[in-house]
This record gives C-alpha cells, structure tokens and sequence, in this order.
C-alpha cells in the first residue's frame, strides 16, 4: 500500500521531482535499450529510472513508439545502476541492474509481465476514474488524499454505519498534514464549520458513499479498475530528476527555486525547512521553533519577497515566519492573543508587494479570518468578513493574494 503525501509518494524514501524536456534524449546515451512485453510488444510511454548504488538521485526517461528508451550521458556517471519501470498494469520480469562505463553505451532491454495485483499500482486519480458516482459524491474523495490514497480507502471493508460513527469522526480529528507515518490530533475545531446534526448529516451523506465504492465485507469491488493511458509522442520527450529526502516524514507542501538555483521547501509536518541543491543532491535543514508545544507541527506555504527572503505560514503554531537565506536566521511574529485561540491556523503568507507598503498578508483557517503584519513594528492588524454569517453557515479562508498595490484578495471555498 502507497501512503500519498498531496503530489509526492511516501515509500522508503520521499523525493523531489523536477522534470526537464529533452529533445532526443538516446543521443550519445549512457544506457539505452527497448521495453516490450508479450502483450503488447514494443511499448510506448513506459517510465524507465535508474538510480546508482549509494546514490540520493533517480534518472527517468520514458519509451518512445517503438519501445526505445535511453538516458543520456550526461546524466549517468559512471558506476552500477538499479533499473525500475512504472507501467500501470505491468511488472519487469525479473529485477534489474545494469553497469555503466565512461564513453560507452550500454544496452538494456527490459521484459515486463502482466501485474497480478493492478489495484496495488492506481493512482488516486486512476481509482477517482474506476469508482462509481457522481461528479459531487467522488468530490468528497478529495478530502482523504491529503493524508492517505485513496486505495486505503477502497480495500476497506466498513459499512456506512462504521463509516459514520467511528472511521470518519476519527479522521476528523487528524489536522490535515498528518500521514499514517506521523499522525496529529487537531486541538480544537475550526469555528466556521459544520456542528452537531448539520456534522452527522455531513458525515452520513460521505459514509452512503463510501459503503458503495469499498470492498466491504464481500472483499471484492462492484467495478472494473481503470487505468491512464501511459504519455505518448511529445509527452515521452521528457526527463525526470528526483532527490531523494532524509526521512519519509517529510512531506514537502510547496517547493520554490531562487535566483542561484537551488531549491527550497516547506515540510508540512514537520517544523523545518528545506533547502536541496540540485546540483549535488546535498540537503540541509533549519529547524524553526515550536511557539505553542503541544499543539501540531508543520508549514504550509512558502513564497518569497523581492528581497529574496523566505516566508512561511507555521499553520497550529499559529506564526509568520521569515528567514533570510543569505544569514539563515528566522523571524516570527505570533498573532496578537486574542486572535491566538486554539484553532487558530495560519497556512498562506503574501509577501510578493510588500516592498509597497511594508505589510505583509497571511489569513486564518482558524475562524476565517484575515491578518496584516506590518512588518516594521510588528502589529497585526485582523478582519474577519464572515463573522456576521449565519450560525452553521461554514466559511473557510485559504489563502490571501495581494495585488500590484498590496490590495488583498482571497479566496472563500466552503460556502456554496
């Protein structure tokens, strides 16, 4: 089973994925081959990786229409190779590795076989595909994936009732950048949510759902499992970098490239930083630290100014952070007390104009709030635009993007 952190996969690492297109990628190529399988025969679109023993880094390359794939010598050193493929519905048939040496290319054809367990290879997108319902009714899946796939979800065996009154409570009680490798339990609920009955009715409509799309007691699905065409012509052109991270705790939320290149991340569950240089696959860490001890750990949105500087929000700690890349020191500002209160949840922060005014915008999940820091003396000021809502009305603030002239605008996704 796959635990799926938003866009990356937690396995026995985390990684980092960029991709770079490449125009006749088997030129001059360090290793090259074709991919076929009795099925099919040759066969177009297949991700082929290779990674070097003792390495943090994997190369990827996909298959061209006649099967041939290749990686170019620029991007293999010299040394000993692990090769995987990713083909949804197919395995290699035997495990693969291959030698590669300085000014030589070596020739790899790589077998596959037909899986005998397709489930254990859908994306969440594949299983959204496969999955019977309406445009509305699978629209709740999205709320699962943020801290697992969605194929925890599917080989379940609970009716609705289990759904109702024990599973989905419980999951309600997870903050959003929990994962089964490290949970966390929200302190207090959001104040502009659902409550009581308006919840149960809420949790009721998702588990009717659910109980039809998961295995339940039969053990078996009601459905056929779907799959994505693999890429084909222009969209196998195409080579992928990933860098492997320190810990499969690490869940990056948004990664940003500077000026110099080098990449730099937010760890949604964790209370650090990340910078990744490219070039060696080196990373460092900086820690921030805990303001409210007790309450859960994580970032979620980093952007930069014009300055260059770094800036986050620190979600449950409930604090806007800044760091200077050039001196790697931290600045944090906690919200005023009043507006500190045990939901309080701080996810965006807009730095992008705030060379116009000196302020700086960030929001509230919290109560669906919004907050300005001037960032010379430190005052915050808040607006609250839903707080005459109706009671049971929900509203939830994401994010705040400021204008050209440091104007505010935000975004309102729970009402409709």
């Amino acid at each position: 089973m796959r635990f799926g952190t938003h866009s990356l996969v937690a396995t026995a690492v985390l990684s980092v994925a960029f991709a770079a297109y490449s125009a006749g990628a088997a030129a001059q190529a360090a290793l090259a081959g074709k991919v076929s399988s009795a099925e099919e025969g040759a066969m177009e679109g297949v991700l082929v990786s290779a990674k070097k023993a003792g390495s943090t880094i994997t190369i990827t390359v996909v298959s061209d229409k006649e099967g041939r794939y290749g990686f170019p010598a620029a991007k293999l050193e010299p040394g000993r190779y692990a090769i995987r493929i990713r083909a949804v519905g197919y395995d290699l048939e035997a495990l693969s590795a291959v030698e590669v040496a300085a000014g030589k290319t070596a020739a790899l054809d790589l077998k596959l076989k037909k899986t005998v367990d397709l489930a254990a290879q859908l994306s969440n997108g594949e299983w959204m595909a496969s999955v019977p319902g309406t445009d509305p009714q699978k629209g709740q899946l999205l709320n699962c994936v943020g801290c697992h796939s969605l194929e925890r979800v599917v080989r379940s065996q609970h009716d609705a009732d289990a759904f109702t009154k024990t599973v989905l409570p419980r999951m309600q009680g997870y903050v959003n950048q929990s994962i089964p490798q490290h949970p966390q339990l929200r302190k207090a609920e959001r104040l502009m949510e659902e409550r009581g009955d308006q919840r149960v009715q809420v949790y009721r409509t998702t588990a009717e759902y659910l109980a039809t799309i998961n295995r339940g007691p039969a053990q078996k699905w009601s459905y056929e499992l779907k799959t994505h065409p693999r890429p084909s012509a222009r969209a196998t052109r195409v080579i992928y970098t990933e860098y492997d991270l320190p810990r499969e705790t690490i869940s990056p939320h948004d990664v940003i490239v500077d000026s110099e290149g080098i990449a730099w991340y937010s760890s949604f569950g964790e209370q650090n930083l990340g910078r990744l240089d490219p070039k060696t696959g080196q990373v460092t860490e900086f820690p921030i630290d805990v303001h409210k001890p007790g309450f859960p750990t994580g970032l979620l949105g980093l952007r930069s100014d014009r300055a260059g500087n770094l800036w986050l929000g620190n979600m449950y700690q409930a604090t806007i952070v800044k760091f200077d890349p050039k001196t790697t020191k931290f600045t944090t500002w906690k919200l005023p007390p009043e507006q500190n209160i045990d939901a309080a949840q701080v996810n965006m922060v807009s730095p992008q104009h705030s060379h116009v005014d000196g302020k700086v915008w960030t929001q509230n999940n919290g109560f669906a709030g919004v907050h300005r820091l001037d960032v010379a003396t430190g005052k915050i000021e808040t607006w609250e635009p839903f707080k005459s809502a109706p009671k049971g009305e929900p509203h939830n603030i994401y994010d705040v993007i400021p204008d050209s002239k440091n104007n505010a605008w935000f975004t309102d996704f729970r009402w409709r």
